[in-house]
């Protein structure tokens, strides 16, 4: 079984990967192919490749998913997937799994008010996207979204 933790900007997905490391999960890293922000660890946090590569990777079909957003490419290789125990996603590369894939996941959405993920966007000092663009991208993603197995409201997990 894969967990994937799911959830809007700021929710604590990070938070919750890093607890799983800590107690020996293998967490499957994504690629992308924006910068690095700030204290971001190629490898660690993000497998960052050119567009290029990136649009190569996706010609040879190595992708479970992948997707376009605000201008960089993300997703999760094959090989990526097969390896590890738990992953991030969004509520589109959850949609674009295929239903074998799907049903190896146990989909945990972190669903936090608004004023806790506001607060911790403000404190990331992110230059590379607004607060508001942002939280009104989240908004529109997760309308009617229900395509998961545990929801936490809770921010202080």
């Amino acid at each position: 079984m894969k967990i994937v933790l799911l959830g809007k900007g700021a929710a604590g997905k990070d938070y919750l990967r890093k607890r799983f490391i800590e107690r020996g999960a293998r967490y499957g890293v994504s690629y992308t192919s924006r910068q690095p922000r700030e204290g971001e660890v190629n490898g660690k946090d993000y497998l960052f490749i050119s567009r290029e590569e990136f649009e190569q990777r996706i010609a040879n079909n190595e992708f479970v998913e992948y997707q376009e957003f605000n201008g960089w490419y993300y997703g999760m290789t094959k090989d990526v997937f097969e390896d590890c125990d738990a992953m991030i996603l969004n509520v589109e590369g959850l949609a674009l799994l295929s239903p074998e894939l799907r049903a190896k996941c146990f989909v945990i959405y972190l669903d936090i008010d608004k004023e806790t993920r506001l607060q911790r966007l403000s404190e990331r000092n992110d230059n590379q996207d607004s607060i508001e663009r942002r939280i009104q991208a989240d908004d529109n993603q997760f309308i009617g979204f229900t395509d998961y197995d545990l929801k936490i409201t809770n921010p202080d997990f």
